[in-house]
């Protein structure tokens, strides 16, 4: 007899539906996850509406995974079943050079759950063997929730993108876009010793919402220029970094108008797949010798990191995560999530 599970489908663009499909089983190797959390990232809302090159629906979307192992696959001696985990959705080859020196997340033989693979929107998801291989299943410790443990994947992006920008003590950082990855870079660059944050976003609610994670300053670009409201709280430099954490072209050119000389800008939201393109100067590049770089994913090394800091109570939780919705109630929770006047939105399926 088929064992079944509820889970979300992506039937077409703009369409979520809950069916009952089959359970999976963990083959060798891998391990049978029940979810008890998964957030909803704002790239799940791209996929929704504009779709993703590696998406086949219908499909099982959701890659903010945190949960109970239920079963184990042959060979698996690592975990044991009833132990808390969290599934961060890469899954790199192990082989080629990019995970061969460190960086899993430029691997071009990357899977990544909740897109070439089931996600969490469900009440089963499998971890592959190449999750637990790669170190992107982990123990959870007992002091982080499991709607805090779903924090993890975006908060190991969000310090992989500021490593990249060997942003640290004494830089000036504007924050374009203040979702919850906004508010996670917000936290993150004052920890790591920014003298001053300015946080900027279009949206009051979004600027309310993300007054708790200590910005300097919260600039409604809908009202004022941001780009001469962060020049001129840096004495008319400009920022040393400029992060732009939202789909926006708009916002990429802001950002390195904004910049300070030698300037360090990263286009870390990415934009929709059918308007990838920007007006860019290269003349203002080339003079001011302005640094671009992109972020995509994490490294095993951040995941780690990103646990440790969610352990030690360095993210506001509470102001983070502010709806939670059942698996039935998916069309909601992405419309929750679409609003502006969320953050986090959590899935407990």
């Amino acid at each position: 007899m088929t064992v079944t599970m509820k889970a979300a489908f992506l039937q077409k663009l703009g369409r979520l539906e809950v069916l009952e499909t089959a359970r999976p089983e963990p083959g060798p190797g891998e391990v049978l996850v029940r979810v008890r959390a998964c957030g909803i990232c704002g790239s799940d809302l791209r996929s929704l509406w504009h779709g993703h090159h590696a998406l086949k629906l219908p499909h099982i979307l959701g890659h903010e995974i945190a949960g109970v192992v239920a079963a184990l696959g042959q060979g698996v001696e690592s975990l044991r079943t009833g132990q808390r985990v969290a599934l961060i959705p890469d899954v790199p080859c192990g082989r080629c050079s990019a995970c061969l020196n460190g960086h899993p997340n430029r691997c071009p033989h990357l899977l990544s759950i909740g897109e070439n693979l089931p996600g969490g929107f469900a009440e089963y998801v499998i971890a592959p063997a190449r999750s637990l291989a790669g170190g992107f299943l982990l123990p959870l410790p007992d002091e982080v929730s499991d709607d805090a443990a779903t924090l993890a994947e975006p908060l190991s992006c969000v310090i992989n993108g500021q490593e990249l920008l060997g942003l640290g003590m004494g830089d000036s950082v504007a924050v374009l876009g203040l979702g919850p990855v906004g508010c996670m870079h917000v936290a993150l660059a004052r920890h790591r010793g920014a003298r001053k944050v300015i946080a900027c976003d279009v949206s009051p609610d979004r600027l309310r919402l993300a007054k708790p994670f200590g910005a300097d300053a919260y600039v409604d670009a809908n009202k004022q220029d941001m780009v001469a409201v962060v020049r001129d709280m840096t004495d008319g430099q400009g920022a040393d970094v400029a992060i732009v954490a939202c789909p926006s072209a708009q916002a990429q050119v802001q950002a390195m108008q904004m910049a300070a000389l030698g300037g360090r800008i990263s286009f870390f939201g990415g934009l929709p797949k059918d308007e990838p393109f920007i007006q860019l100067d290269a003349n203002l590049v080339h003079y001011r010798e302005l640094l671009i770089t992109g972020a995509f994913g994490m490294t095993q090394r951040h995941v780690q990191q990103a646990l440790q800091l969610v352990a030690n109570g360095f993210l506001n939780t509470e102001h983070l995560i502010t709806h939670h919705f059942p698996l039935d109630e998916i069309t909601q929770a992405f419309e929750a999530a679409a609003s502006g006047e969320s953050l986090r939105v959590i899935v407990n399926p």
